[in-house]
């Protein structure tokens, strides 16, 4: 199952939520470790490589994308702890 969290920003403080992980149909969203850049996945028939980006990063369940207010790349030490998950499918 994947979970929805509640991040905030390290760099400007903005606060928003992100889909984090593959949901038990084997469906996510991936987000790219070098620039952010956000792609949907469907590894329900299989699981295949995880794909490139463009930028020549590549497409990672644990990287958290960027920041919708600055930019900044998020990672999981971005998720609010006090914020409660929710958990999606």
């Amino acid at each position: 199952m994947g979970t929805i969290y509640k991040l905030k920003c390290h760099h400007c403080g903005h606060e928003f939520e992100r889909r984090y992980g593959i949901g038990i149909l084997g469906r996510g969203t991936l987000y790219c470790d070098h620039c952010g850049k956000s792609q949907a996945v469907d590894f329900s028939c299989g699981w295949d490589p995880l794909p490139q980006c463009e930028c020549g990063g590549t497409f990672d369940a644990d990287a958290m994308g960027l920041c919708p207010q600055c930019q900044t790349l998020m990672n999981p030490e971005d998720i609010d702890p006090d914020a409660p998950a929710v958990m999606w499918d």
